[in-house]
């Protein structure tokens, strides 16, 4: 016990010794120690396991590069109903670019959400406890599709929809945890398929609405149940003979990879990465050098091997002003046509 106190007593008078006089001037980074000792002591607390206020220590922020179906990095799940914490690292100012497109009605911006809008989160990987934008209902992709990636019928996805207390009549908003993954967009297309009037979607998706410090909340939002009729738009969806028949022109929103081995005749390669710039679309001045190859006169169907990527290029086309519909490689392939065209 007497040896505890000698060495405390030691601590206590070398801190002593080493406290500056009354009248002594200290910079940013202590006596004598510099700045980037402090900046090096700063950054080993922030990376410690000391609590910080208003943060779960659950090990619940998410980091990492994003990938198609994930919850984006920086934001933080919280188990209250109330606003989510953020941890964004760079602001983004709320703006519309609805302007900026021919056919911008479909673009939803951060800075207009309204009373009768009815936001849907359609993020595959959402879970109870994570963040999801104030009053939005939960409707993950997955729910209109099978295992194997094929749509649900008709009536069926009817059923899914009004059971979220969906109804035709509503405005709504779709959005994911990124806008580039095309959940957003190909749940987009699926309503405008099924004869949706109102449906858009949201500028950025909910990674942009998080860095504009918008609000956010974690509590179940439940709507009442909804009897959805849809009104089909069959043509948004390309068959076989349509394609076959050359009436339109092809767009493959593969892997460049993909494409060099097959693609359909007369196919242009337009990827979703060639239309999107951190994490948005590409302004219309860049969009419209983009599609300079197709001729805005005929229709242009968009494929790929599944409807994620190829509903980021369909709305995109969509936006501009053309008259875009959708098809899969894999009904190609079931009808015997991939090898045909295959390049050795």
């Amino acid at each position: 016990m007497k040896k505890d106190l000698l060495v405390l007593l030691e601590i206590m008078l070398a801190a002593m010794l080493l406290m500056p006089s009354a009248g002594a001037t200290c910079s940013l980074g202590g006596c004598g120690r510099g700045n980037d000792d402090w900046l090096e002591s700063a950054q080993a607390f922030l990376n410690s396991d000391v609590p910080l206020v208003g943060v779960s220590q659950d090990g619940s922020v998410q980091t990492g590069s994003f990938k198609a179906g994930e919850p984006i990095g920086a934001v933080v799940k919280a188990t209250g109903s109330g606003t989510v914490p953020k941890m964004a690292t760079d602001f983004v100012e709320p703006e519309s670019r609805t302007g900026l497109f021919p056919a911008g009605e479909l673009l939803k911006p951060m800075d207009s959400f309204s009373g009768p809008d009815v936001a849907v989160d359609v993020s595959n990987q959402r879970s109870e406890g994570e963040a999801h934008i104030k009053g939005a209902i939960d409707l993950p992709i997955k729910s209109f599709l099978f295992d194997d990636g094929t749509l649900r019928p008709v009536s069926e996805t009817a059923a899914i929809l009004g059971a979220a207390g969906i109804s035709q009549e509503d405005a709504v908003i779709v959005y994911s945890d990124t806008f580039c993954s095309g959940e957003a967009t190909f749940v987009l297309w699926l309503l405008c398929y099924l004869g949706q009037d109102d449906v858009k979607a949201l500028d950025g998706g909910l990674e942009d609405w998080s860095r504009a410090s918008l609000p956010l909340e974690t509590k179940k939002n439940v709507h009442s149940l909804a009897n959805y009729s849809p009104s089909m738009r069959s043509e948004l969806l390309a068959s076989y003979d349509f394609v076959k028949s050359d009436a339109a022109q092809m767009v493959d929103a593969r892997t460049f990879q993909d494409f060099g081995k097959a693609r359909i005749p007369k196919a242009f390669f337009i990827s979703p990465e060639q239309i999107l710039e951190n994490g948005k679309l590409k302004a219309a001045a860049s969009l419209t050098d983009t599609f300079a190859k197709l001729d805005q006169k005929r229709p242009v169907v968009v494929y790929s091997n599944d409807y994620f990527s190829a509903s980021l290029v369909w709305y995109a086309l969509q936006l501009m002003g053309f008259d875009s519909r959708l098809y899969t490689w894999q009904d190609w392939q079931a009808h015997g046509e991939a090898k045909v065209y295959e390049i050795k």
